[in-house]
């Protein structure tokens, strides 16, 4: 039972996610938020709450992101309860995600320390 649960939360958070892609880039009217990428979803199991990881393509303030969609969940939540047959749309906070910003800072280091490798090696 417990794995058919988890098994329809994760499907909830997909719906969920591609919906609230979906609001943000047609429904609401911020040219803020156009570049706004849902990454992820977390609701809670009785879906009182869910937790909505989104990143930006542009390098500018992310509170700024943040503080517009977060004003706008009550809205997006109204909407979500329109489109979807689910008998609670959980509450939403939005939070960003810097796993991407992580993963870019690696993979520069990783590609510094590549290139001091092969200056160092002597020519064969």
């Amino acid at each position: 039972m417990t794995q058919h649960k988890t098994y329809r939360i994760q499907q909830i958070n997909k719906l969920l996610k591609d919906e609230i892609s979906s609001i943000l880039l047609t429904e609401l009217q911020d040219d803020r938020l156009l570049t706004i990428t849902v990454t992820e979803v977390r609701a809670s199991r009785d879906l009182h709450n869910a937790v909505v990881f989104i990143t930006t393509h542009k390098n500018d303030n992310t509170n700024t992101f943040l503080d517009a969609v977060n004003k706008r969940s009550g809205y997006i939540r109204k909407l979500l309860y329109s489109r979807l047959r689910l008998r609670r749309i959980p509450a939403m906070e939005f939070r960003y995600d810097d796993s991407l910003d992580i993963a870019e800072r690696i993979f520069s280091t990783l590609e510094e320390v590549d290139q001091g490798s092969e200056d160092e090696m002597p020519e064969v």
